[in-house]
């Protein structure tokens, strides 16, 4: 890079739907923005600017459009890459879709001198929502600064801690809004932790930038997992947020795979699948036992209503059929060791309605244990669906 006395900005003028549109960059990145932008990380008022077209390229932009709305701006030996908001919060990421894009230029450029920033435009909706409060905070924790901070927002964007204070964030952002539900974190036990992200859409924006902070965060001693969530014929996350996490090289990376999940099938009667685990996440929510208060993920699992054991045994079906009924999210629940146990040994039994049984001949003081720790005698109307009550007559043959 070529060594400035005075900083420069270097901003590509087409965004990706300009020619649609109508709006440049050049109109929304004035002469205020740069100012105020020049100062905060050079310290000086004065700078050049240099707005250029898509066949620009440099060692820091190449020959397109502006991908991850970015300016740059150059200092002496330093780069800075500053990505900007999106004018208008009118959805689900659609004021932070270009983070990731920032990022992954950023981080993949080798060139040591360089920083990371974003930029608050002056925004139409609300960007105070509980989920963008998320993913500013997953930025700050990724290794964004920011500026021009809104004022609504001042105090509030601060680094996680921990990947379980993720968590902690994920589940309760997710309570609020079941609309997002694209990525989720959980911790099965002490230092292992797995991502289930869906890789369609404005999803693949979140579970990128998830995957980048919860990199930042990782102990030497954590084994993390990303699991792929195929949707529609997208079954991977971008190439170049694939290429950042594997730098990072912290995070393990699985695409969750029919043919993988069929051989497993065949080979045992059990089956550990992502793809279960991913739709009932979908289905239910985070991890929490359907039949008591436990909320402890690294006890909670996913109980077969229709064991995968006689699922095989059925001649009639082929095995496509057969792995589609072992890892329908309809096919299952959530229940901590306990409950899953007993459910499995028909200790305990559930109706067609959802009712909780206990096993007949059951002596009084394990019915008092059982019914002691058995918080939740039925389930929820919602979860008492057609396909449960299918599921349930083929566990216990009644159909």
């Amino acid at each position: 890079m070529k060594y400035r006395d005075i900083p420069k900005f270097i901003i590509k003028r087409n965004m990706q739907k300009s020619a649609k549109t109508g709006v440049y960059f050049d109109y929304l990145v004035t002469d205020s923005v740069m100012g105020q932008i020049c100062i905060e990380v050079t310290g000086r008022k004065d700078y050049e600017v240099e707005f250029v077209e898509n066949d620009y390229e440099d060692e820091f932009l190449d020959a397109r459009y502006n991908q991850g709305r970015l300016g740059i701006l150059q200092y002496h030996d330093t780069v800075t890459y500053v990505s900007f908001s999106d004018e208008k919060c009118k959805g689900r990421n659609s004021g932070t879709q270009s983070v990731t894009t920032a990022f992954n230029r950023f981080f993949s450029n080798k060139y040591k001198k360089k920083k990371l920033f974003f930029y608050f435009l002056p925004c139409s909706g609300n960007n105070e929502t509980p989920y963008y409060l998320f993913m500013y905070r997953l930025m700050k924790t990724a290794g964004f600064n920011f500026i021009n901070i809104p004022k609504n927002l001042s105090g509030q964007i601060t680094a996680f801690s921990s990947i379980d204070d993720i968590i902690r964030a994920r589940k309760e952002n997710s309570g609020r809004n079941s609309g997002n539900n694209s990525t989720y974190v959980i911790k099965n036990a002490p230092h292992e932790y797995e991502i289930y992200g869906k890789t369609y859409g404005a999803n693949k924006y979140d579970t990128s930038l998830i995957c980048y902070a919860i990199a930042k965060l990782a102990k030497a001693d954590d084994h993390i997992v990303l699991y792929e969530y195929n949707e529609k014929d997208l079954k991977e996350l971008p190439a170049a947020s694939l290429e950042v996490l594997k730098t990072m090289g912290n995070i393990e990376i699985i695409n969750i795979d029919d043919e993988i999940e069929k051989r497993e099938l065949e080979e045992n009667d059990s089956l550990r699948s992502p793809r279960f685990n991913a739709h009932l996440l979908d289905r239910l929510g985070e991890k929490h036992c359907v039949l008591c208060d436990c909320g402890i993920s690294e006890v909670i699992q996913g109980a077969h209503i229709w064991p995968v054991s006689e699922i095989k045994k059925t001649n009639m079906l082929s095995l496509d059929e057969k792995l589609a009924y072992a890892t329908d999210g309809e096919n299952g629940l959530w229940m901590c060791q306990n409950h899953h146990k007993m459910f499995d040994s028909n200790i305990i039994r559930l109706s067609s309605l959802g009712e909780v049984l206990y096993k007949k001949d059951l002596n009084d003081r394990d019915k008092d244990y059982i019914d002691s720790i058995t918080t939740i005698k039925k389930l929820p109307n919602t979860l008492v669906t057609p396909s449960y009550i299918k599921y349930i007559s083929k566990r216990y043959g009644t159909i």
